[in-house]
């Protein structure tokens, strides 16, 4: 039996960016079997959606997450920037256990898909437990077990533990990258073995580059007169990369980055929260893959693309000193098709094709902000919500239905995460 959404707006966010004011969504085996005029996709048996007055899109992409640790949130506020120079630990989180992290995963996988959010590259220690939990929320996801100097031994056995688990094949729901922690943790030594071995595996490399001053300042110690040498020196270049941050690259860095082909996950409430500047956005877009990413709760506290990509937008302009900088559909593209295309799963999601994976969010069009409706793509991207995500499907399989979760009890997973906050004792320190 397929599925048929049926009657929807749709934003396509293919190459064409293909537009219908209604249309029928047709699901067959988890992908898309084709996109039409509405009441033309129908069969005798179809399951039928009514999407009237609603508008579809493609589901939305993190591009650089830490889903477990949605239980800091709100811990970290209004701190300077020396605050997080002693390694990005919070007072009181090397209490917090590895189940207290899976817990907050399953809440945050919860947040994420009420957000309309159906894809996450994820990253952090004991990502062969808490990547169950991601798994086990239906979400499609990227997994990375940091690597660092400091463990080396242990984070390499336990990456490979995650890459044996998942695979790196993108046509797996969730599949498995190669994550070094950041330039200044991780030796040249470190970073040329994960080059290697990403090679070897053909799989993604997911790292922070450039997020503090102490991480360049660390690499011209090293020899590097930025974080681009370093990469380049070390074989990390190439859209296979995947270089978070970046905030604190230099002029020269900047103009030469499309050169290396590293594409990037700019996370910009996370880096002015915490570091008060961001990436110069309008000078990289469209010169290298660009996605978004919502970073940790303890630096975004949301987790929230729709929210994420509006900042981009308005800072992004704001940076360029140009109000036609960054237009709504490169804006809402790095938020599916180029997320999609940064982690290399741009031929499985990120648009709303036939032949596609069908990751789609339903958005609610019955409310104000959604209307007048001159231009959807504008209200999506400037004054529509993520409250306004009615229904969301991964690999045509309904996640969330009229705003609750179709799998999980929301109720049961926030109370499982305040039951685990009880038993330690956090601050914002």
């Amino acid at each position: 039996m397929a599925t048929v959404l049926s009657g929807a707006a749709v934003l396509a966010m293919d190459a064409q960016a293909t537009q219908y004011a209604a249309a029928d969504i047709r699901i067959e085996g988890g992908k898309i079997a084709s996109v039409g005029a509405a009441g033309a996709g129908r069969e005798p048996g179809d399951e039928i959606v009514d999407c009237a007055d609603t508008l579809v899109i493609p589901g939305l992409i993190d591009a650089h997450t830490h889903a477990c640790t949605g239980l800091l949130r709100g811990l970290a506020e209004d701190k300077p920037r020396a605050f997080w120079s002693a390694g990005y630990n919070l007072p009181g989180q090397e209490r917090l256990t590895v189940e207290d992290y899976v817990a907050s995963a399953r809440a945050s996988c919860a947040e994420f898909l009420l957000n309309g959010v159906t894809c996450i590259a994820d990253r952090f220690s004991h990502m062969a437990r808490i990547g169950e939990a991601i798994e086990e929320s239906g979400m499609r996801a990227v997994l990375g077990q940091t690597i660092a100097d400091e463990k080396a031994p242990v984070d390499w056995r336990s990456a490979e533990i995650v890459l044996e688990r998942w695979g790196t094949d993108p046509e797996r729901r969730v599949s498995a990258g190669i994550a070094p922690h950041a330039l200044d943790t991780v030796s040249d030594e470190l970073q040329r073995r994960c080059a290697r071995e990403a090679e070897r595996r053909g799989c993604r490399v997911l790292l922070h580059v450039a997020q503090s001053e102490i991480e360049v300042a660390k690499l011209r110690g090293r020899g590097y007169p930025g974080a681009l040498a370093c990469l380049e020196a070390n074989g990390l270049v190439g859209p296979w990369v995947v270089a978070a941050h970046c905030i604190y690259l230099n002029e020269e860095e900047i103009r030469t980055w499309p050169r290396s082909r590293v594409s990037i996950a700019h996370c910009p409430a996370s880096n002015i929260k915490i570091e008060g500047r961001t990436l110069p956005l309008a000078r990289l877009a469209g010169k290298v893959a660009i996605g978004l990413g919502t970073d940790w709760a303890a630096s975004d506290n949301a987790m929230d693309m729709l929210a994420e990509c509006r900042l981009a937008a308005l800072v992004g302009k704001l940076k360029a000193d140009d109000p036609e900088a960054l237009t709504v559909e490169a804006m809402l593209r790095m938020a599916t098709i180029d997320s999609a295309r940064a982690l290399g799963v741009d031929r499985q999601v990120g648009s709303i094709e036939p032949g596609k994976r069908a990751d789609l969010a339903v958005i609610d069009l019955s409310r104000p902000s959604a209307n007048p409706r001159h231009s959807l793509a504008a209200n999506l991207l400037y004054s529509i919500d993520s409250s306004a995500v009615r229904d969301v499907f991964v690999d045509g399989v309904a996640l969330v239905r009229d705003r609750r979760l179709v799998r999980q009890d929301e109720a049961a997973l926030l109370r499982d995460v305040d039951r685990r906050l009880a038993g330690h004792r956090l601050s914002d320190g």
